[in-house]
């Protein structure tokens, strides 16, 4: 068996724990840059980007607080088959995108483009929420991934879990990384709980914006919104994970593959999967008794 997978558990740097995709008063959030800020280190978080629509913040005018503060902004472009705009996360750009936001007649693979031009990364932000389908996902091209999971969708419209979408471009073979974000607004409404330092990534770096996008770009990371994932090795043909502990391991892959295993006497800290032929990718998630999720990004399988 032969796979292709970037192992963040066993290459130097530190894990760092941030959020990718966050709004304020600059657009549509409900708290300023820096009230934002301040309410992130207060969690512990070690980096973050606010990516307010249409809009870039120059992290140089806040106080990081003991944070790494990344440059970045959402624009809304195009329209898919639903009707809807496609919602690009451009991270660790150095100028604004010069695009109109919600410009229905904008070209998303432009923004893309742009972004990946000026060192960024580029990001599909929440497919369930977009009303993004297969076609739409793989109309496009060079995106660095996918958020499987989001908060803010997940909180006020039951809409965050993109798992279905992520395996269905996968099993197209088309790659790509796996984001978690909050996606914060901080928009108050009757029974909603608050949607910030929910989910996040943990990435093996240093603690400065050029170390952490690299990471970010080579895969050295997994999402999250409460367990861990300790270790992911392959030995021999067979896929070892390690994980906080977990009322659930599961290796997914796609259609109809894979597997997951559960716990029953006591957590499960540790689980094994060989994959089966013609299974072109195997990602692990981690379930925890509080329904709360780790994924790692995928794995890919090539029959030797």
């Amino acid at each position: 068996m032969l796979t292709e997978y970037t192992d963040p558990f066993n290459t130097d740097g530190k894990w760092l724990r941030g959020n990718l995709h966050t709004h304020t008063t600059a657009s549509d959030g409900t708290k300023s840059p820096q009230a934002v800020v301040d309410h992130y280190a207060s969690k512990g978080y070690d980096f973050l980007s606010i990516t307010d629509h249409g809009r870039l913040t120059d992290p140089n005018n806040l106080d990081p607080r003991g944070m790494t503060l990344l440059p970045g902004m959402e624009i809304s472009l195009g329209r898919t088959e639903a009707v809807t705009t496609y919602h690009i996360v451009a991270v660790g750009i150095r100028e604004r995108l010069p695009y109109t936001d919600f410009d229905p007649a904008g070209d998303p693979q432009r923004a893309i483009d742009d972004a990946k031009k000026q060192g960024g990364v580029a990001i599909l932000a929440h497919p369930y929420w977009s009303g993004l389908n297969i076609n739409d996902m793989l109309h496009f091209t060079r995106y660095d991934g996918v958020e499987i999971y989001n908060s803010n969708c997940e909180i006020y419209n039951g809409a965050g879990d993109s798992r279905p979408h992520v395996d269905s471009i996968l099993a197209e073979g088309k790659r790509t990384l796996l984001f978690a974000t909050d996606d914060h607004h901080g928009t108050p409404e009757p029974m909603k709980i608050p949607d910030s330092a929910i989910s996040w990534i943990s990435v093996k770096a240093e603690p400065d914006p050029a170390s952490i996008l690299a990471s970010i770009k080579a895969g050295k990371f997994y999402a999250s919104n409460g367990p861990e994932i300790k270790g992911i090795t392959i030995e021999e043909d067979t896929i070892v994970a390690k994980t906080s502990p977990t009322r659930s391991i599961g290796f997914l892959s796609a259609p109809s593959r894979g597997t997951k295993y559960w716990a029953e006497n006591k957590p499960l800290i540790k689980a094994q999967y060989t994959p089966r032929k013609k299974e072109t990718y195997i990602r692990v998630e981690a379930t925890d008794e509080n329904d709360r999720t780790a994924w790692s990004n995928p794995i890919y399988i090539q029959e030797a």
